[in-house]
């Protein structure tokens, strides 16, 4: 491109000084074909369009997802050459090779690739890069559409078994001591009629059978709030390690909020941890798949931290739990503040369950104690162990 206009005036001065008449019909020849070409790489600019489909947006570590592309011209002039390649996230595959090919009017051009979840995290797809020219090599155009769609990938979720946890945890639905809240869907049995009772209780069938009133008695229950507090200070867990530790508690407090989604349980999360997207360290006891999904999103995306602000963290939360809910901390230390806080909370009428991932404990006292006390320890397998028997389940 650089030699194209002094070559042209070179032809122009002889064609001028020789008076040869064809050499003047090939400067104008060049000038009009280059004006073309300038002309047809402004349109391919404006007519390139792409489309990009994710087969899901959100998956686990261990899932797939395919990526389509389209990219489309829909104007009426011809792109000569072109290059494209989409740019995808290095965690999750190897970069694409570039493709190349020409784009005729109202042509299009398709590919797909695999991603696989292999860190859970949150990645822009794309985007998707194009170079296109002319086939004489006049000039050559950059062309980037932008990321438009996200992919999520959400902690590995573990079995409790694996973990190294109970399969009976005292969180949960407890059966309430006092008849406060009946349960309509927890029948226990009848009893006699006695003055205060509902006439929507009374059974009827019984009652002309027995001759007297008859009620339908419930079991008394009351579904308590299970917050899970997740420490993820770097001091904390140590320099040897680091990413494995943090992955381990990650998917610890990913593994327990499923766990009780599952048994219908109010479970909400609560992190020191940075979080890039939004400036939130909580997010409030809730129920169901669509609130399970809002704890899985924070943890894909949340990141160590250097404040050393777990133990100020669990004091203000905790403040708005009812009585009997219960304390879940994942961390790598028992240590003495965070056991004397969670003492003082138990006397207020929480419950409060460690999950310390390490090897050892600082106090031996609380644990593996039994499920009923307000205040246990339990300890977490390493990660390399929890990794063998998951593969062991699978093979099996």
């Amino acid at each position: 491109m650089k030699f194209f206009f002094p070559l042209i005036g070179v032809v122009f001065l002889i064609a001028f000084i020789f008076n040869l008449s064809e050499l003047y019909y090939l400067v104008y020849l060049s000038l009009g074909l280059f004006l073309i070409i300038k002309y047809s790489n402004k349109k391919a600019k404006e007519n390139l369009r792409l489309e990009r489909n994710l087969s899901q947006d959100r998956i686990f570590i261990g899932e797939e997802i395919e990526v389509n592309l389209k990219l489309i011209n829909t104007g009426f002039w011809p792109i000569f050459w072109l290059s494209y390649n989409d740019v995808v996230p290095v965690k999750l595959r190897l970069p694409l090779n570039s493709r190349v090919t020409i784009l005729f009017p109202k042509e299009s051009v398709e590919f797909s690739y695999n991603l696989s979840g292999v860190k859970r995290g949150i990645y822009d797809v794309g985007p998707f890069r194009v170079t296109y020219g002319d086939p004489f090599g006049f000039e050559e155009e950059r062309l980037s559409f932008a990321s438009e769609r996200k992919l999520i990938v959400y902690p590995k979720i573990i079995p409790f078994r694996n973990l190294g946890l109970p399969s009976r945890i005292a969180f949960g639905e407890i059966i309430w001591p006092q008849r406060i809240y009946q349960d309509p869907n927890m029948f226990r049995g009848l009893r006699e009629y006695q003055r205060g009772d509902s006439l929507r209780d009374i059974y009827w069938p019984a009652s002309a059978n027995n001759g007297e009133l008859v009620v339908k008695e419930y079991e008394s229950t009351v579904t308590i709030e299970n917050m899970i507090f997740l420490n993820l200070a770097e001091q904390d867990y140590g320099i040897s390690g680091l990413d494995a530790k943090i992955e381990t508690a990650i998917e610890t407090a990913a593994s327990i909020a499923n766990y009780l989604t599952q048994k219908n349980q109010t479970v909400g999360l609560a992190s020191n941890g940075r979080d890039e997207l939004r400036s939130t360290t909580a997010i409030k006891a809730g129920q169901g798949k669509e609130h399970l999904m809002k704890i899985m999103e924070f943890l894909a995306r949340v990141d160590t931290t250097r404040e050393d602000d777990f133990i100020e963290l669990v004091q203000d939360y905790s403040k708005h739990l009812a009585t009997g809910s219960t304390i879940i901390i994942i961390t790598r230390e028992d240590t003495k503040e965070l056991i004397k806080l969670l003492l003082k909370l138990c006397r207020k009428g929480l419950n409060a369950i460690i999950i310390v991932i390490a090897k050892d404990v600082k106090h031996n006292e609380f644990l593996n104690r039994q499920y009923t006390e307000n205040l246990v320890i339990y300890r977490l397998k390493d990660q390399s162990s929890i990794y063998s028997l998951e593969d062991k389940t699978a093979n099996s």
